[in-house]
């Protein structure tokens, strides 16, 4: 799980936000809160997915951990292979896979200059994606995009990840 920053990871966090203090009445958590935080027992893993024993270990492991997405799910990060990092956003009320990343991220896009970060909150719908995409990725009208180091801005809503801004880096 990609968890653990370093600091020059969290330098590079903090200056990445800088583009948005002009979006910042609208890209901020508070905009995006929710009524309230799930506290209760975290259920079991539901998917009948056939999956490799990593990938359900991951799984069981992130459903343990805390909420930290809109009130009652779990997003979390594993390797994917290649230098890379795939998510999956869990239901801790139904222990559900309810939907995944749009893409897998490099861990050190463009030479190691871009490093993948996922930020987001317990009590917000808003989930904040910064780094290079692995594969194809969609514009905000649905257009195909260069591979390049991009921030985006996903609201989570109707267990689908909602993009509503993206910053080019």
């Amino acid at each position: 799980m990609v968890n653990n920053f370093s600091v020059r990871n969290w330098f590079f966090i903090a200056f990445s936000l800088v583009p948005c203090a002009g979006y910042a009445s609208t890209l901020n958590f508070e905009n995006y809160k929710v009524s309230e935080i799930y506290s209760g027992e975290h259920y079991q893993l539901t998917s009948n997915e056939q999956s490799d024993e990593k990938w359900m270990t991951e799984r069981k492991n992130a459903m343990e951990g805390p909420v930290n997405l809109a009130g009652n799910y779990v997003v979390y990060t594993v390797g994917c292979g290649g230098g890379t990092v795939c998510g999956e956003i869990l239901n801790v009320k139904t222990g559900e896979v309810v939907g995944s990343l749009p893409n897998a991220y490099y861990i050190n896009g463009e030479g190691g200059t871009a490093p993948f970060a996922l930020i987001s909150k317990a009590d917000s719908r808003l989930l904040i994606v910064i780094g290079v995409a692995a594969d194809p990725e969609v514009g905000m009208s649905g257009e195909e995009v260069n591979q390049r180091n991009r921030q985006r801005y996903y609201e989570f809503a109707d267990n689908e990840l909602h993009l509503i801004k993206v910053f080019e880096k």
